[in-house]
């Protein structure tokens, strides 16, 4: 009885220097201590129609802010994220007038931009009357 309490203890000794190692590890992995890996892949793509497609990637899930600047900087949109490895969202951005704008993405010290500018083209063109 005694020598199966002595296997049962250390076999859970065992077991918790091993939870104990592999939460250290997964803390790490997380970016919480050592890890340098951040956000990835910014891009932003014209959908039409004044519609545009945000994407990156977050594989530490960090809490992220995105937000949207007009040339002058100021706040047109902004929201946080968190615990997501792929962020993907449209805008509907055609209540914008033309201009200069930025998407923001932040994530402890790192601020990653992407430009884009809206404009309005006319086109003229000429057409023959029928006789």
């Amino acid at each position: 009885m005694k020598k199966s309490a002595l296997v049962l203890a250390l076999a859970a000794a065992i077991v918790s220097a091993t939870a104990t190692e592999g939460m250290a590890q997964a803390k790490a992995a997380s970016g919480k201590t050592t890890s340098t890996a951040t956000v990835t892949n910014l891009s932003v793509q014209d959908m039409g129609s004044l519609r545009f497609k945000l994407a990156f990637e977050n594989p530490l899930r960090q809490k992220t802010k995105i937000y949207l600047l007009d040339k002058e900087s100021n706040v047109l949109f902004d929201e946080y994220t968190f615990g997501n490895t792929q962020y993907v969202r449209a805008f509907n951005l055609s209540n914008l007038v033309d201009g200069e704008y930025t998407f923001v993405v932040e994530t402890g010290k790192e601020k990653l931009k992407k430009d884009f500018a809206i404009t309005t083209k006319t086109l003229r063109g000429v057409s023959l009357a029928s006789n």
